[in-house]
């Protein structure tokens, strides 16, 4: 609280004693106050510190409510009422500001507080009637109760609905901006972190033939070179999209159009082959979501290979006109399929503590084995990684597709079906 909303609250204190006084004057004794003039005085206080203090009072008044609340329970319970009902017109004064700020409680205080007021306050307004009711019997003081409890009803919804609303306004942003971010994560698993893969694939098997054979040094640098580019397009790419607000201007998400330059640049880096069968058709009957997730598909199963079993000499990636089991709609499945490594290594599905280093493509070596300084360059990631496939198949339920992977004769296998939106064309050889 400012200093000058507790002057303002000493103020209207002030004033509201020297009303009381002023009444005790009017009418000779403080006792002979009329019935409910102390609570509504101190509610009426009460309401014109909150509206000289706005905004800044409209979460502070649950307590104060609470006290005012209070106030008008103990006078309801224990003075005696008046002998005509005109005896008591201080006190449809005081359940008016009491709903009043019931309102403004339920929208603007804290959750604990906003209930505790609620229910004082609310308690004070459903009661003050029954010590005035002519005939106090059961159903009597209940139909006034009943009564009384409607506007208690339409202040708290007054104030409460568009606090909900907000609620949820507030939960959706936060559930957008974390799809967001995992969107981001996404993008930089699956596209920079494949041309990282490479760059330290490269790195490896150029420090590895430096001294045997330093011609293949500048080859690899170059390659080096390139996938580095296409990291930093990538970035590129994933600044913009955050950059741009409506996402007009950014270039469209690689598709199975860029699957044979992938195919290529993946063979480029190392001693693993990799071969595509496409239908001639392809690029025209998938949707974009699809044709994307299929792009994404085969990055994240080339970058496992190059991570986690390097001595595969041969990778087969393959899109299969299908249909799916379930009602039969046309669907494209795809399989990325790696041999057998050459040496031993551990599967896709877990990191690796050793491996053998891909080399230059026109120069093999020898396998690193864990007594060589060599094997230290891939050391263990710690339990890091692993999130690809899972996220991966989070992409493709989404899409609607299924996604399985396991070893496969030796190798691993991931394949994946996914729904496309127009009839896929027979194979073409």
């Amino acid at each position: 609280m400012t200093r000058r909303d507790l002057t303002l609250a000493v103020i209207y204190a002030a004033a509201g004693c020297a009303a009381l006084g002023a009444l005790a004057l009017v009418y000779g004794t403080k006792a002979a106050l009329p019935y409910g003039a102390l609570p509504a005085i101190a509610a009426a206080t009460l309401l014109l510190w909150a509206l000289s203090c706005w905004p800044r009072s409209r979460d502070r008044l649950a307590r104060p409510s609470v006290l005012v609340g209070g106030l008008s329970l103990i006078t309801t319970v224990v003075s005696d009422p008046p002998a005509a009902p005109v005896g008591a017109v201080w006190r449809p004064a005081e359940m008016a500001v009491l709903l009043v700020l019931l309102a403004v409680v339920a929208r603007w205080g804290p959750l604990r507080q906003a209930t505790a007021a609620g229910g004082v306050a609310g308690a004070a307004v459903v009661a003050w009637t029954l010590p005035l009711v002519p005939e106090p019997s059961l159903l009597a003081l209940a139909g006034a109760a009943a009564f009384w409890s409607l506007p208690v009803l339409g202040a708290a919804v007054i104030g409460g609905y568009p606090r909900l609303v907000e609620h949820r306004r507030c939960r959706l942003v936060s559930e957008i901006r974390r799809s967001q971010q995992l969107e981001l994560a996404r993008d930089l698993h699956d596209f920079v972190a494949h041309d990282i893969s490479g760059i330290v694939a490269q790195a490896q098997a150029a420090r590895f033939v430096a001294e045997s054979d330093p011609g293949q040094v500048l080859p690899a640098l170059e390659r080096i070179e390139r996938a580095g580019l296409n990291a930093l397009a990538s970035m590129d790419r994933t600044v913009r999209m955050l950059h741009e607000a409506n996402g007009n201007d950014i270039e469209p998400l690689p598709g199975v159009d860029q699957l044979p330059s992938l195919i290529e640049r993946f063979t480029s880096a190392g001693t693993t082959e990799a071969r595509l069968a496409m239908p001639s058709g392809t690029l025209g009957s998938l949707s974009r979501e699809t044709s994307s997730t299929a792009y994404r598909l085969v990055v994240e199963a080339l970058t496992n290979v190059r991570r986690h079993a390097p001595g595969a000499t041969r990778v087969e990636v393959t899109l299969t006109p299908a249909r799916t089991a379930t009602d039969r709609t046309p669907a494209i499945e795809i399989q990325v399929v790696n041999n057998a490594a050459t040496t031993p290594t551990t599967s896709a599905a877990t990191a690796p503590t050793t491996a053998t280093l891909p080399t230059a493509i026109t120069s093999p070596a020898p396998a690193i084995t864990p007594t060589t300084p060599s094997s230290r360059i891939r050391p263990n990631r710690d339990g890091h990684g692993g999130r690809g496939l899972t996220a991966l198949r989070e992409r493709v339920h989404t899409a609607g597709g299924t996604l399985s992977y396991g070893p496969c004769e030796g190798g691993w296998r991931v394949q994946a079906m996914l729904p496309q939106t127009r009839t896929l064309p027979q194979e073409s050889s």
